[in-house]
């Protein structure tokens, strides 16, 4: 199953979801699904995330926990989920506030080992 093939069957199933993009810690755009008429940035968001996954990773180094597996961030009105898929690799999901987190939640760790199968 192709990347773009996993991201629009979790972005579909996860009501209140904008889209997802898988990414690598460097910042570069592997893949992206986004819903016919939502908008949103993901190119930004996913080089700022990785720049913050680095330094979220060092200070769980220096506190001696391991990498990092999942940050979940709430704004006013859009909620990120950041999961690793190794670690070198992550896929972010955006949603709307209203958005069912704990489903997204699910069906990215349901898909983990899919999207590793691609690697």
């Amino acid at each position: 199953m192709a990347f773009l093939d996993i991201l629009k069957q979790i972005v579909d199933n996860f009501e209140g979801c904008i889209g997802g993009i898988v990414i690598g810690i460097d910042g570069i755009v592997v893949e992206q699904y986004i819903k016919e008429n939502e908008l949103i940035d993901f190119q930004n968001i996913g080089v700022e995330y990785m720049t913050l996954i680095k330094n979220i990773s060092d200070t769980s180094h220096s506190l001696g926990f391991e990498e990092p597996e999942q940050l979940i961030v709430e704004y006013q009105d859009t909620s990120l989920i950041v999961r690793s898929i190794n670690k070198d690799y992550f896929v972010i999901l955006a949603a709307k506030r209203n958005g069912n987190i704990g489903k997204g939640r699910f069906l990215l760790r349901k898909n983990i080992l899919n999207f590793s199968r691609e690697f």
